[in-house]
């Protein structure tokens, strides 16, 4: 395999960007401060993004899904909140299995690993004692109640179980778990039952105080981490309520955005995307592809050598 390429020089692709750097061990080589080619790029870039911040200055209006809903217009802003309790409180007792998990991530293998599974099944014990010391009070149904205090006892029980036996194996993790997932799975659809009734309130509220006129010039933005794309509550519902909005492409997920005025310059960043697209290429939607993506994919059909297939081509 021929990676004389690979091996001079790395390069970290960002979206449309390219960031190079040095490969490991090889030092890498300063601009001068003086440098023609970088006071150029950096000139350049300047407008580029003067041209971003306008647009994303004259974008309105801007629904942010986020922790509540808030809909920025020309004239101000108002918040829609997404009330569900019952979401959080659901969440947070089904995360004893993470606990769980995470006291044996990664599995325990010598005494420092046996030690770090004690001491945690320790503490997870004790804060089930203190939920179940004042689960009564927090404001959940006689069922539900029920429910979430058989998963914590189950959790405690496997986890007196295991201390005392100052042994723990998968198959015993796996048996808990198990016992506890018909609780776990009850929780995760009245969570998602709970976020959507929260969800459709407050978009609903939105809408109604837009006009036909603002509504059809709306951008949606979404809060949403890069771990959960294609499946997840909020794509889902906007998929069901504004099925134009989609195909539009006014309906973005802003990934490990943080905040408002992140979440708002998203939604400009992704305009401007589409105008380099356009103008470029003709193709609004070309800049979703790395700008080198394309031409990287023959070069490396040039570098890199192939091996025989292990298995028979059309078997």
């Amino acid at each position: 395999m021929r990676n004389t390429l690979i091996g001079i020089a790395s390069a970290i692709t960002i979206g449309s960007f390219v960031i190079t750097g040095a490969a490991p061990g090889i030092a890498a080589e300063q601009p001068k401060a003086d440098d023609p080619v970088r006071a150029f790029d950096k000139a350049m870039m300047s407008i580029f993004f003067r041209g971003q911040d306008a647009l994303t200055t004259t974008t309105r209006p801007i629904m942010i899904i986020a922790r509540d809903v808030t809909v920025i217009t020309e004239t101000g802003e108002r918040t829609y909140p997404r009330k569900g309790p019952l979401y959080d409180k659901l969440k947070s007792t089904s995360h004893v299995l993470l606990g769980i998990i995470g006291a044996v991530t990664p599995w325990p293998e010598d005494d420092a690993g046996k030690a770090r599974w004690k001491g945690d099944f320790t503490r997870i014990k004790q804060e089930i004692d203190t939920l179940l010391g004042a689960i009564d009070g927090v404001g959940l149904s006689d069922k539900t109640l029920a429910s979430q205090r058989a998963m914590l006892v189950t959790a405690k029980e496997f986890i007196d179980d295991a201390l005392s036996r100052d042994a723990l194996s998968p198959d015993a993790v796996a048996r808990a778990i198990n016992q506890m997932r018909p609780v776990w799975v009850a929780n995760m659809r009245a969570s998602a039952r709970t976020e959507l009734n929260a969800l459709d309130t407050a978009v609903t509220a939105a809408r109604a105080g837009l006009s036909d006129a603002e509504w059809e010039d709306l951008y949606i933005v979404s809060h949403g981490g890069a771990s959960v794309r294609a499946v997840n509550v909020v794509r889902l519902y906007l998929q069901r309520v504004m099925p134009n909005k989609f195909a539009a492409g006014r309906v973005l997920f802003a990934e490990n955005r943080h905040g408002k005025d992140d979440m708002i310059r998203y939604v400009g960043y992704v305009r401007m995307q589409r105008h380099v697209g356009a103008w470029a290429f003709g193709d609004p939607g070309r800049m979703e592809v790395d700008l080198l993506g394309y031409e990287a994919g023959s070069i490396l059909d040039e570098m890199i050598e192939t091996t025989a297939p292990i298995t028979t081509i059309g078997k």
